[in-house]
């Protein structure tokens, strides 16, 4: 008989397969026994360590284990079940609340963003008004140390002023002017002032002047004037070159120690204004004027013993309190006095008419109808 063909090398032959498993029922049987043997050890050893018991106190061991079984209520574990049951009913209803669609979802993300931009919003109007509280403190800061700064106002020393006391002037007064500007007293002289600008118009006639005529009156006939010596001569009528002769005004030394001389052309009139204005550190001071030689005391006592002088006082806003010292120097002397306030540092006076400037001034504007017109007030003594 010819021979079976040998197993390949790749397969597991069936006997040993069965060899194994053998083997590994044997080993987990005595594995099971081992585990028996020991438990039952165990239990043999636990059994053996308790403590002997009575039958009495076996019986006290199962009451206590009764008493500590908790006992059960029926109705409080059915009112327990139906609670449950409600809470689970309401659970579910909210749970089906949720379930909302995308377009509520979305509008519900829309809300969301609007509180985010109105709380930035706020957050902004916040930060807006802490800046301005800030600027605030900051001012209160800076007024405080101003004022803590300040130094403590004391009021000056009281003056006595005297009510005015109106008084129409004498008849044919000659008004003897004064300026009293930077707390200092100066005599106008206005008559002499007048002389000296009218000699410097004469002397620059030629170079300055652009016209000339002589004045005639209703009769055809020139118009005879005397001047100071009581010489007559024709009138004449002279017209200047406004800017030339203020520049030349200007840039002369015109006047005299205390005063100076200048023109200053108006739009409005062709008549030539002259502008006597004090030189720096010119005139009288209050304590110059207590001295016996003193310009202001040597004119008053000359005016004194004129009865038609009278002096007038033009006060700047800026010597009211030197005003009142001399005024009452003044007043010892029996000097008769008036006064007003100065809107300018300076005093104005028109020269003579026959000088003119070569000014057109605008027309004058028609009088309203039935207009109310008030005289200016007239001079007085006070």
């Amino acid at each position: 008989m010819a021979r079976k063909p040998g197993h390949h090398a790749e397969e597991l032959p069936f006997v040993a397969l069965m060899d194994t498993m053998t083997n590994v029922v044997g080993v987990l049987i005595i594995v099971l026994v081992m585990v028996g043997i020991g438990l039952a050890r165990s239990v043999n050893k636990v059994l053996s360590d308790l403590p002997p018991k009575t039958i009495e106190e076996l019986a006290k061991l199962k009451n206590e284990v009764k008493e500590t079984k908790p006992k059960s209520d029926l109705l409080k574990i059915d009112q327990a079940s139906t609670k449950l049951e409600q809470d689970l009913k309401k659970i579910t209803e909210t749970l089906m609340t949720l379930d909302v669609t995308k377009d509520k979802q979305q509008i519900k993300l829309i809300d969301v963003s609007d509180l985010a931009k109105q709380l930035e919003e706020k957050k902004k109007e916040r930060d807006q008004r802490k800046a301005e509280v800030e600027k605030m403190l900051a001012e209160i800061n800076q007024l405080q140390a101003r004022l803590d700064t300040t130094p403590v106002y004391v009021p000056p020393p009281a003056v006595v002023v005297k009510l005015p006391n109106p008084r129409p002037l004498p008849d044919k007064a000659k008004l003897q002017h004064f300026l009293i500007a930077d707390n200092r007293i100066y005599f106008l002289n206005d008559e002499q002032m007048i002389d000296i600008a009218e000699a410097e118009l004469k002397r620059v006639e030629r170079t300055l002047a652009i016209s000339r005529e002589t004045v005639k009156g209703a009769d055809g006939k020139p118009v005879i004037v005397k001047d100071k010596s009581g010489n007559s001569s024709p009138k004449q009528k002279i017209v200047f070159d406004a800017k030339k002769l203020a520049d030349h005004f200007a840039n002369a030394r015109i006047g005299n120690r205390d005063l100076k001389i200048e023109v200053v052309p108006s739009p409005n009139t062709s008549s030539i204004p002259m502008k006597i204005l004090p030189l720096p550190n010119a005139g009288e001071t209050i304590d110059q004027t207590k001295g016996l030689f003193s310009v202001f005391q040597t004119q008053l006592k000359k005016f004194k013993a004129d009865p038609k002088a009278v002096v007038c006082f033009h006060v700047y806003k800026d010597s009211i309190s030197t005003y009142l010292a001399v005024r009452e120097f003044a007043d010892q002397l029996g000097v008769p006095v008036a006064w007003d306030i100065y809107s300018s540092p300076w005093y104005s006076r028109n020269l003579p008419p026959e000088y003119t400037l070569n000014i057109t001034p605008p027309a004058a504007p028609a009088p309203t109808p039935n207009a109310v017109r008030i005289a200016p007030p007239k001079s007085t003594l006070d």
